[in-house]
């Protein structure tokens, strides 16, 4: 009796926090302070056949449209509907692709244990500090309206159909990811080392259809052709530029990289770096009012260039580690693959915000999984593990401070957790062929 009251009780919470949460959500959507409206406007502009990208909304009351026409698409069926309802459907949407991603991060370890007895870790300090990472990812995506849990739900699912022998499937879906966001298509890279043909050709068939074949279908041939040009001229072209030796030629790449809410690996290293230009006066941002002082600055191509070669050398070491055997069996040694690649991944890409972590997820979850197993003959109870881990939370945490915020706490967690992984893979590997 006692313990269906405590049952009933953490349900009535868990039903309280959710509506009060939703309420949130749509309050925020209301006072256009989260990205739903700006995908709810593209999705009804694109219905219209208008431009998505030069459409006057977006230049005075919206934030601008960024993503390729496809998502738009995606969006316009709850255009039909008020905003405020859309709202709701999309926060329950984020719920669901919430449990969803977690439950296949569990089913990729091969686990036949329920999601909760994952988190039985002991010490408890790691189970609790694992939950409430999660939970502060998960409420940063949910608070902002931002779809970076289901770009992890489709990046798992897509490793889920790999493993259920399902490779064509599988590239389609990592190609889903893609055409919303590009960075998934840093994953291709892992496909191609692996020789996991059939979903490389899964994925390119899936760009084909994403890219070009549905959107074309739906807009129809004019609308098509002029959007897909304002793509390419406003979002792709600027970005495309060769790196110019002054700040000032640089406005359309740097413009992110000196705003302290960009903690991406590539934006921390050119505010540390790049050498301070008194003639520009576009970024009044934190960075310039904390600015971190070196010694020796570099020019903004002589940074590009450095930026390069860190990340060559991240991917390098990411890639040495893997076995590019075609088959595996062993569910905790991929997870942990896949882990490291999802990481160096998270590293590769040039903007990197606090709801971008939600890559996290399955890190979090294997190392929890790896700390119940006890009886391994491998000794997976080492405090190494701990240690690290909890050093990543503590820096992840540190993205509250402005100053930190600008010293980069949220990429310097990334890449602890990336060599934290990196270790975990060595030593997997290294027990194997003892």
């Amino acid at each position: 009796m006692i313990k269906r009251k405590k049952l009933f009780c953490l349900l009535a919470l868990i039903v309280i926090f959710t509506i009060a949460l939703g309420v949130y959500h749509d309050r925020r959507t209301c006072w256009g302070s989260n990205d739903f409206d700006t995908y709810y406007f593209a999705g009804k502009i694109i219905t219209t056949g208008e431009n998505v990208y030069t459409h006057t909304v977006f230049k005075t009351a919206l934030s601008p449209y960024l993503y390729l026409p496809f998502f738009a698409i995606l969006i316009a069926p709850l255009t039909f509907l008020d905003m405020r309802v859309a709202a709701v459907i999309w926060y329950v949407l984020n719920i669901l692709v919430f449990v969803g991603a977690i439950r296949l991060s569990v089913r990729l370890l091969g686990s036949d244990e329920k999601f909760r007895r994952i988190f039985y870790a002991k010490p408890y300090l790691l189970r609790i500090a694992s939950l409430v990472v999660l939970l502060v990812i998960w409420l940063d995506n949910v608070s902002l309206a931002q779809i970076d849990f289901m770009m992890f739900f489709l990046i798992v699912l897509s490793f889920f159909m790999y493993e259920r022998k399902k490779a064509f499937l599988s590239g389609i879906i990592l190609a889903a990811a893609s055409v919303i966001k590009i960075y998934p298509a840093y994953l291709l890279l892992y496909l191609i080392a692996k020789r996991r043909f059939a979903a490389v050709a899964g994925f390119f068939v899936g760009i084909f259809l994403f890219v070009f074949a549905v959107p074309y279908l739906v807009m129809g041939p004019e609308s098509f052709k002029d959007t897909m040009k304002s793509w390419v001229e406003i979002k792709a072209a600027p970005q495309l530029k060769p790196c110019g030796e002054t700040v000032k030629e640089n406005y359309a790449r740097f413009d992110s990289q000196f705003k302290p809410s960009n903690q991406s690996f590539s934006a921390v290293v050119t505010r540390f770096f790049t050498k301070d230009d008194p003639d520009v006066i576009y970024w009044k941002e934190k960075s310039y009012e904390y600015r971190i002082p070196w010694p020796h600055p570099l020019s903004p191509r002589q940074v590009d260039m450095l930026i390069k070669i860190l990340l060559l050398a991240v991917v390098a070491v990411t890639y040495a580690f893997l076995d590019y055997r075609l088959v595996y069996r062993d569910k905790l040694y991929l997870s942990i693959e896949y882990s490291v690649v999802l990481l160096s991944m998270v590293l590769f890409f040039p903007v990197v915000q606090t709801h971008m972590f939600a890559y996290m997820t399955l890190p979090i979850i294997v190392l929890n999984y790896i700390k119940t197993k006890r009886n391994e003959k491998w000794i997976y109870g080492e405090k190494w593990m701990e240690i690290a881990f909890y050093a990543v939370i503590v820096i992840y945490a540190l993205q509250a401070d402005e100053y930190m915020k600008v010293f980069g706490a949220g990429a310097f967690s990334i890449v602890l957790l990336w060599m934290l992984f990196v270790a975990i893979l060595v030593k997997e590997r290294a027990r194997r062929k003892s």
